[in-house]
C-alpha cells in the first residue's frame, strides 16, 4: 500500500477522534469556552513551532487582517459546530459542516473566475439534496431534522466558509499560511479567554469540571494538528483527488465512533442525508 494512502487514512482517523471529542464536550455539558481556549492555545503553539524558521515573515497589515478573518471563521464555525453536536447526531453534523466547501467553490467561481466542473456541480446538488432530505418525513415514525440544529448548521457552514475561503485568499496573496493560522488561533484563544472572564460571575450548571474540559480541548487541538500534518504529507505524496476522497472518511469514523462511545444512531432520513453528503463530497474531491 502506498504511503500517502496510509497518511490520508491516519489523518482522517485523527479528525474523526477530534469530532468525537467535540461530541464528548456536548454530551457532558462542558463549558465551551474552556474547551476552545485549550484547543486554540494548543493549535497556535503547534503551528508556531512548526513555522519557527519563517517567523520573521510576520509583518504587514494584510497578514494580521487575514489572520483575523480566518480566526473569525474558525472560532464562529467551530463554536456553532459544537452547538450542532448538542442538538444533532455527530456523524450528520460533521457531514453537514463539510458543505462549507460549496460556498468556497461558488465564491471562487465568481471572484477568481474558476470553472465549476460537471462533477463538482453534481456534487453540489447532492449537498443540497442532503439538506432537503433531513427536513423530510419518510414515514409515520420518522422525524424531520431539529429546526434549531438545522439553523445552527446553516450558520456553521457560512462561518466555516469564511475560514476556508480566507485560507484560499491567503494562498492567493502568497502569505505564509501556517503563520496566518497560528496567529488566527492565537486570536481565537484570547477571544475565549475573554469570554471566560466575562462569564466568571455567572453560575453555570456544568456536567464536568473545567480542568477535564481543558484536557479534552488540548487533546482535540493535538489530534486536529496531527491530522492536518498527515493530510499535508499525503497531498505531497499522492494525487489530490485520491487524498481528498480518502480524507472524507473522517465523517464515517465520526459516525462509527459516536455509535461506539455514545450509542448514537441515525434514523432513515438522516442516513440518506448523510450518504448524499458523503457522495457530494467525494464528487467534489475527485478532479
Amino acid at each position: 500500500m502506498e504511503l500517502y494512502i496510509i497518511q490520508a487514512v491516519l489523518g482522517a482517523l485523527m479528525f474523526g477522534f477530534g469530532g468525537v471529542f467535540f461530541k464528548w464536550n456536548a454530551v457532558n455539558k462542558a463549558d465551551d469556552n474552556y474547551f476552545f481556549v485549550a484547543l486554540y492555545a494548543t493549535g497556535a503553539l503547534c503551528f508556531f513551532i512548526d513555522s519557527i524558521d519563517i517567523i520573521n515573515q510576520i509583518s504587514g497589515m494584510s497578514f494580521f487582517i487575514m489572520a483575523a478573518i480566518v480566526g473569525l471563521g474558525s472560532a464562529g464555525g467551530n463554536f456553532t459546530f459544537a452547538q450542532g453536536m448538542r442538538f444533532g447526531p455527530a456523524g450528520l453534523t460533521s457531514a453537514f459542516a463539510k458543505a462549507n466547501i460549496v460556498i468556497v467553490i461558488l465564491l471562487s467561481a465568481l471572484y477568481y473566475g474558476e470553472n465549476i466542473t460537471i462533477r463538482e456541480g453534481i456534487g453540489i446538488l447532492f449537498f443540497f439534496a442532503a439538506m432537503m432530505t433531513v427536513n423530510l418525513k419518510f414515514g409515520g415514525n420518522e422525524k424531520a431534522a431539529n429546526s434549531k440544529w438545522f439553523l445552527i448548521m446553516t450558520v456553521c457552514i457560512i462561518l466555516l466558509a469564511f475560514r476556508n475561503g480566507g485560507l484560499k485568499v491567503v494562498n492567493e496573496m502568497d502569505l505564509p499560511g501556517e503563520l496566518v493560522v497560528a496567529m488566527a488561533y492565537t486570536y481565537c484563544a484570547f477571544l475565549f479567554i475573554g469570554l471566560i472572564f466575562k462569564n466568571r460571575n455567572r453560575t453555570l450548571a456544568l456536567g464536568t469540571s473545567n480542568g477535564k474540559t481543558m484536557a479534552i480541548g488540548t487533546a482535540t487541538g493535538l489530534v486536529s494538528y496531527g491530522g492536518l500534518l498527515f493530510y499535508i504529507s499525503a497531498l505531497k505524496g499522492g494525487p489530490a483527488s485520491i487524498v481528498v476522497t480518502i480524507f472524507s472518511l473522517d465523517m464515517f469514523f465520526i459516525l462509527l465512533l459516536s455509535f461506539l462511545f455514545f450509542g448514537e444512531r441515525l434514523n432513515n432520513n438522516q442516513k440518506v442525508g448523510f450518504l448524499l453528503s458523503a457522495i457530494g463530497l467525494v464528487l467534489i474531491g475527485l478532479k
